[in-house]
């Protein structure tokens, strides 16, 4: 990197003249404004910003600690959330990848602190709660798709109830009564919230939900489980009473439940209408039908919490109470309505 003495030497002048330049002071006249600029041109200077604003005491670096969610398909959103809200005021995102292993997050909560990072957003892989925080690091901390254990913490999560409640109120609505639900992992907080939604959504419209139908999709301890959607459904699609839809704990399980159909000889949506989670677009845009389904708003959350960031250095306490980011139903072509 170019640093300002090499371009003091090269235009001849002092390296407090360039740092003026640099910085935009007026006090330099104009042929030395000119000759030092058609050097910094030359030579590609970048300005340290977030150095410099370390000499004073404060940092334009915001720090971005993960368990697992930047090597994930689609929560790397998060991230992309919050670059994209620091990229407006010409901030930068310091990302540390712990993996989940509690050594490497202690080293990383040191790196901020001696980095005087501004804060530090710490984004989960599913939501669920978190204990989260060491005594090395001082500054704020904001949660995202977790939330703290003692809900001391600003944090930002998914509706997952509301998005529970949306899957099923589509389907109601275009006259489905008979619906079946595949889960995720019961350990999951995410898997208790949507199964909430669901029944709500029921009761609202009048209606009972079949409990027979609810079945798990996966099974088997987190980080280890096994995909058990296609069995689960050829079992359910089997019944005399089959369900006219299923509603899947995530866009893979939807995609196990298009196979079984197809292995049963029958036809997304005209025999059995599908319903998806999470929006994975790899898969819910190449589908055919394309699948509806209820997207995880991880791009939202980022963003947000950059946002509760500078909100929270403003408070004494910096604390806010958690806050519910919607899951927003995205229609295609899986659901068809009932005559």
């Amino acid at each position: 990197m170019v640093t300002l003495r090499e371009v003091a030497e090269r235009a001849g002048v002092s390296i407090k003249t360039v740092s003026r330049i640099v910085n935009g002071e007026t006090a330099v006249n104009a042929k030395t404004r000119d000759s030092v600029q058609a050097h910094l041109n030359s030579l590609n200077y970048v300005p340290n910003h977030a150095a410099r604003l370390m000499r004073g005491g404060q940092s334009s670096v915001y720090g971005l600690m993960t368990d697992a969610v930047a090597t994930t398909p689609y929560s790397v959103d998060i991230v992309r959330g919050a670059q994209a809200a620091l990229k407006e005021q010409n901030q930068t995102l310091l990302i540390a990848n712990s993996n989940g292993d509690p050594e490497q997050e202690s080293e990383f909560w040191r790196m901020f602190q001696a980095q005087r990072v501004s804060g530090v957003i710490y984004a989960s892989v599913y939501h669920r709660s978190q204990d989260v925080g060491h005594p090395a690091f001082k500054g704020s901390i904001i949660l995202a798709n977790c939330f703290a254990n003692k809900g001391d913490r600003p944090s930002l999560v998914p509706d997952d109830e509301g998005g529970g409640y949306a899957q099923a109120e589509y389907l109601l609505k275009r006259g489905h009564r008979r619906i079946g639900l595949l889960t995720l992992n019961p350990q999951i907080e995410a898997t208790r919230l949507r199964g909430l939604g669901i029944r709500n959504a029921f009761r609202d419209a009048g209606f009972s939900f079949d409990e027979s139908l609810d079945r798990q999709g996966v099974i088997g301890p987190l980080n280890n489980e096994k995909k058990v959607a296609f069995e689960a459904a050829v079992k359910m699609l089997q019944h005399n009473n089959r369900p006219t839809a299923i509603i899947c704990g995530n866009d893979q399980v939807a995609l196990q439940v298009y196979s079984a159909a197809a292995h049963l000889d029958l036809h997304v949506p005209q025999d059995l209408s599908i319903m998806g989670f999470d929006d994975l677009t790899v898969i819910s845009e190449n589908l055919r039908p394309a699948l509806t389904t209820v997207a995880l708003p991880y791009f939202e959350i980022g963003r947000q919490a950059v946002e509760l960031m500078r909100e929270a250095k403003n408070q004494e306490d910096g604390w806010s109470p958690k806050i519910l980011v919607p899951c927003p139903l995205v229609e295609r072509e899986s659901c068809r309505t009932l005559n």
